[in-house]
């Protein structure tokens, strides 16, 4: 609606005379001056936001950090591992309880530790069919890795654990029937140990950083 300049009557939009006073309003000229004007604006507005978002968006883009591409886990003590550890400490295990198992463990004096120390060859018995156990169980970790299986890992540290525990539970049994044996066992015992308690935290470390790497 608009209003009549010269008898201040209502007019109709787009009215160019006014129907009480016969005056020309200019209405309809006024109507159709706005119309273009504000599609000029309207388009006007719509043509400066579009760049503007683009820009916005690109510049996001720009801002983002690259992504690094992940370094590659070595896998030589891997290799190391299945092809070379596991087949050695399976022997070695084997070795070790024969040794037990037979009292060659004390050389030519068998018999006379084991009529001195009767408990003694019960605990050879046991350590040497431990060490038999755990020499077999090498064999079975050594294909569960080769084969990235998700227990063998596991199955490793699983090992190295129980062999530092056969060890251990060796000498505390060896020295408590008898304090003068300690000459009998390997001066390098104790110095193993301390190895094996350092590989396995390394091994740890290790696999667990390649942990996804097992997913079969």
């Amino acid at each position: 609606m608009g209003v009549c300049n010269n008898c201040g009557n209502q007019i109709s939009d787009g009215q160019l005379t006014c129907p009480v006073c016969g005056a020309y309003t200019g209405a309809g000229a006024q109507a159709n001056n706005q119309t273009p004007q504000q599609n000029m604006y309207n388009q006007q507005g719509m043509y400066n936001q579009a760049p503007q978002q683009n820009m916005y968006n690109q510049q996001g883009m720009y801002n983002q950090a690259p992504q690094q591409p992940q370094k590659e886990l070595g896998m030589k003590w891997f290799h190391f591992v299945i092809y070379f550890q596991l087949f050695v400490s399976a022997l070695v295990g084997l070795w070790n309880g024969f040794q037990l198992l037979t009292g060659r463990i004390y050389g030519e004096n068998t018999d006379r530790v084991y009529s001195y120390f009767s408990g003694l060859k019960g605990v050879d018995t046991i350590i040497g069919i431990c060490y038999i156990a755990i020499a077999i169980f090498a064999l079975v970790t050594r294909f569960m890795l080769a084969d990235f299986k998700k227990c063998g890992p596991a199955m490793y540290i699983g090992m190295q654990v129980a062999g530092l525990i056969i060890s251990i539970a060796y000498i505390a049994s060896v020295t408590s029937i008898v304090d003068g044996l300690t000459e009998y066992i390997a001066s390098s015992t104790y110095g193993t140990m301390a190895v094996s308690i350092v590989m396995l935290i390394c091994n740890i470390v290790y696999f667990k950083k390649r942990k996804h790497l097992f997913d079969r």
